[in-house]
């Protein structure tokens, strides 16, 4: 079975909303786990991977709603691996 550019590019954009909730969410855990010694400098990185994520999802959603599907599919792809990149570069 071969998937269409739409399907994958739908695809795509769940993963983006899955990761963004997912960074926003590491916000309460992190709270939950490290109680007083909870500091902003320890969130930093989550904002940054939350507010890439969000750029990168709204423009994952305007290209598919423009019919731009294989470029929304290349925006999704594109902001996994950028999560990658800064997950290895700031741990």
């Amino acid at each position: 079975m071969r998937l269409s550019p739409r399907t994958v590019a739908r695809i795509g954009i769940c993963v983006q909303f899955a990761a963004l909730i997912r960074c926003l969410a590491e916000f309460y855990r992190l709270k939950h786990i490290l109680g007083p010694l909870f500091t902003i400098a320890r969130i930093e990185p989550f904002i940054l991977g939350s507010s890439v994520t969000a750029l990168f999802a709204i423009a994952a959603v305007l290209s598919y709603l423009g019919g731009k599907y294989v470029a929304a599919a290349a925006v999704a792809a594109g902001n996994v691996v950028i999560l990658l990149v800064l997950k290895v570069a700031l741990s």
